[in-house]
């Protein structure tokens, strides 16, 4: 077990006051059994994990050195400075046989043109938001006479970033101006602007098959047929990028066992890494993925117990009181810790001498700590407590409190909560 701490200055002692302890086992079998079902279909797809976040709030460094181990050589972050941090890590990790020159990084998201020397330096690769930004990059990469690699964003209705192609005029005017660019862009001496990938993000992959997942009339049906449009008319004008990748998290799960050809190169996966989102897909997902396990706990202990007389209230503006007296146990988590106000009245877990109890939060949660109504049940300062993480449906309880989802809530955990590695 290692502890590492984001407050790098804080000194590591005993008896944490709370701690997210993540299972890195846990997210290799989860990697293992996403891609399984994906490469018994298309065995030459592989998995983008991403990483972005720090991870999802889990922790780059151990993360991705248990996905190397595992064999992943293909990561996504959000922007370049994320990208920089990956690519100096997996110098790090990657010795002897394996180079980290096998390994990808892309970015997602934008990357300011003029950092074009920056993408060359560190061989990351970075998503094309539109033909005047990628004009712009290839200008920056001549003046520095370097090649950039970027992976071509189609706008197929998520409606964020890309090249338009929601109707046959948006699909015909982006192919040629993906032509021009793809000639203007050639490596030279003065460097240039390759092609090195094709992908799009799908909208609502987790939510709009109410009938079948091949609906034609479902958005992630139809941006699905915007895609494969341009990449045939692309390769018909003998552009074809090293890498093509449709599939986020939900639609790596759905699509192998309905639309396998949609597996395409690489399939990204996100949430569902560190444990989440498979129960919440309208569908019945193989027996591997559903047997995946939330990868991070949030874990605390109680301080402080003591008993609420009738007529008294708890915490700040008085919002639960009691007739009759009641046991209260304090916790040393609150929002500055990433757990949030709307978590009152959420149940977490005791682990007492006489197995798991469950209570409600009570009162407004503070920012450093909260209280829970333990009326009757065998607890004691130093008893320790999960606030979620034992099961999917914890932490997707406290999401619903708090009208958000899992993704948010693991990536509010704060940097003063130490994380704690397991294998």
């Amino acid at each position: 077990m290692n502890h590492i701490r984001l407050h790098e200055a804080f000194p590591l002692l005993p008896g944490l006051r709370a701690r997210a302890v993540i299972d890195t086992d846990a997210l290799v079998r989860n990697y293992r059994a996403l891609l399984a079902p994906v490469q018994a279909v298309s065995p030459h797809t592989y998995a983008i994990a991403v990483v972005k976040a720090d991870a999802y709030g889990h922790g780059i460094r151990p993360v991705v050195s248990a996905l190397v181990k595992a064999g992943c050589r293909s990561f996504a972050v959000a922007c370049l400075e994320e990208a920089v941090a990956l690519r100096r890590l997996l110098r790090e990790l990657l010795t002897g046989t394996v180079s980290d020159r096998d390994t990808d990084i892309l970015v997602l998201g934008y990357t300011d043109p003029k950092n074009a020397p920056i993408l060359a330096l560190y061989r990351v690769a970075t998503a094309l938001l539109s033909e005047d930004y990628a004009r712009r990059l290839l200008a920056c990469a001549r003046e520095a006479r370097v090649t950039v690699r970027g992976h071509i964003a189609l706008d197929t209705g998520m409606n964020r970033i890309g090249f338009p192609v929601h109707s046959d005029t948006e699909t015909t005017e982006t192919v040629t101006s993906l032509k021009k660019l793809a000639g203007d862009g050639a490596p030279a001496e003065n460097g240039g602007l390759i092609f090195d990938g094709l992908f799009t993000h799908f909208a609502r992959a987790d939510e709009d098959f109410d009938t079948e997942m091949h609906h034609p009339d479902s958005l992630t049906m139809t941006q699905y047929a915007r895609y494969i449009r341009v990449k045939q008319a692309l390769e018909d004008e003998g552009i074809r990028p090293r890498v093509c990748h449709i599939c986020n998290s939900a639609a790596a799960v759905r699509f192998p066992g309905v639309c396998p050809e949609a597996c395409l190169d690489a399939v990204r996966l996100g949430i569902n890494l560190y444990g989440y989102g498979v129960r919440d897909l309208k569908m019945s997902p193989n027996e591997g993925v559903s047997c995946m396990k939330p990868t991070l706990k949030l874990e605390t202990t109680v301080t402080h117990i003591h008993t609420l007389l009738p007529g008294e209230t708890v915490g700040y503006g008085g919002t639960y009181g009691a007739d009759t007296s009641r046991t209260i146990a304090t916790l040393p988590v609150g929002y500055a810790d990433g757990w949030l106000r709307a978590f009152s009245g959420a149940e977490v877990t005791f682990h007492t001498d006489q197995g798991d109890r469950t209570a409600p939060i009570v009162g407004r949660i503070c920012m450093d700590q909260c209280m829970v109504d333990i009326t009757g049940l065998p607890v004691r300062v130093g008893t320790p407590v999960t606030l979620f993480g034992q099961t999917p449906s914890e932490l997707e309880a406290l999401a619903l409190r708090a009208g958000t989802i899992p993704y948010e809530l693991l990536c509010l955990i704060t940097a003063r909560i130490p994380r704690v590695y397991e294998s």
